[in-house]
């Protein structure tokens, strides 16, 4: 159906309501931006529980986060990566991680279509679409007499022949321009490439600065610290396998102490480690890391490159 933007928004500002970047770059709604969803759901800092010393003994309050119901309007790419990357991580082994689970079970996620892909975009790449409505709680996409929408909770008119011939001919010149998806088989190629000499040069360039990993809507990976000592808080933070530290160990050994080794780690994560685990890329092709590399570092170019000497 169709509805006016204005009952759209006002649809959305009934809750508490948080846009994308993208969506927000895109659409223009009045409402708080976050950077990608991972943002709601596994917060950059928080704290996990609080502890003090007192009579011999010590006590621990857990900080569970607020039920409050949240709206989030994300780009499909987006929704993509909360439904089959972070909840494959958090929900899909015990023990799920409670903090995620409540942020989620109170997330009304929905999509927003896009109408053109931006030179950076490769969802088609790795399985997605613009158009793609799979895992969102509703849909909608812009059109030029309104918002076509599906879902619930907002009332509006069957689409007219006008905005039927407009629906067509988006997904046609889309089609026309997605990105071709890599081959079947690229995670056993990037497997079976772990080894080879590429690899250093595949790296050369990157400054493993980690701005790609805190951009990324699938990155998911933490650190756990103490803050205090007779009194304080566990808190989790943001950290990323860029970082020399990550792999780091008590014994002062460290497995990936080569910024070689750390990308390679990220590229055969994303692209052969997690689909064969779990049968999806652990990209969705939003490149934000290609967007914003401050050295114009390219991981579609990377994944090429290394597959190319497969086949």
């Amino acid at each position: 159906m169709v509805v006016t933007r204005e009952a759209f928004l006002e649809w959305l500002s009934r809750g508490k309501t948080f846009v994308t970047e993208t969506v927000a770059r895109r659409f223009h709604p009045p409402f708080p931006s976050v950077p990608t969803p991972k943002a709601v759901l596994l917060p950059q800092h928080e704290a996990l529980y609080r502890f003090f010393w007192a009579r011999r003994t010590w006590n621990v309050h857990p900080l569970p986060p607020e039920g409050t119901p949240i709206l989030l309007l994300a780009a499909p790419c987006e929704v993509k990566a909360v439904t089959d990357v972070l909840d494959a991580v958090f929900l899909g082994n015990a023990p799920q991680d409670p903090y995620y689970a409540t942020r989620r079970k109170n997330l009304i996620l929905g999509a927003l279509g896009c109408t053109f892909f931006e030179a950076t975009c490769f969802c088609t790449r790795v399985g997605g679409h613009p158009l793609s409505r799979e895992g969102a709680d509703f849909f909608a996409l812009p059109l030029s007499s309104g918002m076509y929408f599906e879902g619930e909770g907002v009332s509006g008119r069957p689409l007219a022949s006008s905005e039927k011939e407009e629906l067509e001919a988006l997904v046609a010149d889309l089609e026309k321009t997605a990105p071709p998806p890599f081959p079947e088989k690229t995670p056993e190629y990037l497997y079976e490439a772990f080894g080879r000499d590429i690899w250093e040069d595949i790296a050369w360039g990157c400054l493993n600065c980690g701005a790609c990993t805190f951009l990324c809507p699938t990155c998911f990976c933490f650190d756990l610290a103490l803050e205090g000592r007779l009194r304080g808080a566990m808190i989790r933070t943001w950290d990323s396998c860029m970082f020399p530290k990550f792999t780091l160990h008590a014994s002062s050994h460290n497995p990936r102490s080569h910024p070689m080794q750390r990308v390679r780690q990220r590229i055969l994560h994303k692209f052969s480690y997690h689909p064969l685990r779990k049968g999806v890329f652990g990209c969705v092709g939003c490149g934000r890391c290609v967007a914003l590399c401050p050295v114009n570092w390219d991981i579609r170019e990377a994944v090429e490159r290394v597959v190319s000497c497969a086949l």
